[in-house]
């Protein structure tokens, strides 16, 4: 009986792929062509050295900032005959990513890095599998970094930099269409945000700067009009 059961399943599995396969030829694909805007939420690690250059030596200071962010992005996506999909979005994201490090060997002062807030404009380009969509994308990106020192005494904190840093950031990640209007996502983002100097303006005699990167890891979800 049951090398009559296994040949039958045998001839009719073909007949029932094809009719499988004609169920899906029969429903058009997703397209991903089209404007969208949505929400982002994340953690973020970042890496910021405060380095004074003097004649008695280099001192560097990791102070090496991290936290949550969230924001908003929005976007716009041209899908190709080729299903490779090609994109501009601008993102700006709300940080509360902050670290701090003792300055210098004394420990009698902190130094603190606090990202205010951080954002960027990219072209994004990926290959649809109907409707999940895995992507790279590179572009512009600026953050709000703050530096300030205190010593836990008498005045608190004393900002002495804080300026918006203009760099690069690349990437990828993967969106996936969870209907025709919601796409969910998840992205991960290497940004490096250059380095500022602080001059005598800022009360130092030295030459001193402040670097920032960071690595985010984002899951999003947008709205496709």
């Amino acid at each position: 009986m049951k090398p009559i059961l296994l040949a039958t399943a045998f001839i009719l599995a073909p007949a029932g792929l094809a009719s499988a396969a004609d169920t899906n030829e029969g429903q058009a694909a997703y397209d991903w062509s089209g404007s969208y805007a949505g929400v982002d939420v994340g953690y973020a690690v970042g890496s910021s050295d405060h380095l004074v250059t003097s004649g008695g030596g280099d001192l560097n200071s990791p102070i090496d900032p991290n936290g949550f962010i969230g924001g908003i992005h929005i976007g716009l996506n041209r899908e190709m005959a080729s299903r490779f999909v090609l994109g501009a979005e601008a993102d700006l994201m709300y940080a509360a990513v902050d670290g701090q490090t003792a300055f210098g060997s004394g420990g009698g002062a902190l130094v603190k890095g606090e990202v205010k807030w951080s954002g960027s404009a990219r072209l994004r380009a990926g290959y649809a599998y109907d409707r999940t969509l895995p992507y790279i994308t590179a572009g512009v990106a600026a953050a709000r970094y703050q530096v300030l020192v205190t010593t836990g005494g008498f005045g608190g904190d004393q900002p002495y930099r804080e300026e918006t840093h203009v760099g690069w950031t690349v990437g990828g990640g993967v969106e996936h269409a969870l209907s025709d209007r919601w796409i969910a996502r998840v992205e991960f983002r290497y940004s490096d945000f250059g380095s500022k100097a602080l001059s005598a303006v800022n009360g130092f005699t030295t030459e001193t700067h402040v670097d920032l990167q960071t690595h985010d890891i984002r899951v999003g979800l947008s709205y496709k009009f």
